[in-house]
């Protein structure tokens, strides 16, 4: 639980930055998409289940919000709990605007050729430690393998869930703000979702362990780089 000054804290981190977002200000913006890539794209690959799919979700999302930037206050619902909490809410509705546009577009696919849709290329990347000998690392990428496919194996709005809740480390109220999901729907998808898992690679899932869809640095880089060179193309940054 945030304390009242852990609140204050963000109230005046998040007016700052706000103020240094609204100025054009180059790094203010390139500062607030480092922090916040890699949670923004693992909520979105928990919706669409596809690396590339999800980069350009974070990249509109960051987009959307750097041209309605106005429309944040920070003061009601959502956005009181900070610009992290409004940014992951974007990003949200935009990776299921999307999963429904490509359904609608697949069925008429599949209505018109009267097939079905080809397997989901499965090609997860993982990242390894610099600590761990050859061996571990190769056992370790495996494990990760085979975690990131039994999560994206989990029922929509299960894999959501347990991305926001396990990987990300997001509190029950964040993750039910963010999914817009009672909260107590939100502990029996989690529960469930564990159980899935548990069964499927039998051992114990804990967040000190988990580190599927790495967000290695070359990613990072990539959507910070594109995200910055297409707010500078729209004027909206300073430099």
């Amino acid at each position: 639980m945030k304390s009242q000054t852990d609140e204050l804290h963000q109230d005046i981190t998040d007016a700052t930055m706000l103020s240094r977002l609204k100025a054009g200000d180059h790094q203010a913006f390139h500062d607030l998409i480092r922090t916040y890539n890699q949670r923004l794209f693992r909520i979105a690959r928990a919706i669409l289940r596809e690396d590339m799919e999800a980069e350009d979700v974070v990249q509109e999302a960051y987009i959307k919000a750097f041209t309605h930037l106005d429309s944040f206050t920070g003061k009601s619902g959502l956005e009181a709990k900070g610009l992290g909490a409004w940014l992951a809410r974007i990003t949200t509705n935009l990776a299921i605007d999307r999963t429904r546009k490509v359904k609608r577009s697949q069925k008429l696919v599949d209505d018109l050729l009267n097939s079905a849709p080809g397997p989901a290329d499965q090609s997860p990347s993982s990242a390894t430690s610099n600590n761990m000998t050859p061996e571990r690392q190769a056992a370790m990428s495996q494990i990760r393998a085979l975690l990131e496919r039994e999560i994206d194996n989990l029922p929509d709005g299960f894999r959501e869930v347990f991305i926001l809740r396990v990987v990300e480390e997001l509190s029950i109220d964040e993750t039910s703000a963010i999914l817009q999901v009672p909260a107590a729907t939100i502990k029996t998808r989690l529960h469930r979702a564990r159980a899935k898992l548990q069964a499927s690679i039998k051992t114990q899932i804990s967040s000190a362990s988990l580190q599927v869809f790495p967000f290695a640095g070359a990613r990072c880089d990539r959507i910070t780089k594109n995200t910055l060179a297409r707010l500078k193309q729209q004027g909206i940054t300073s430099s």
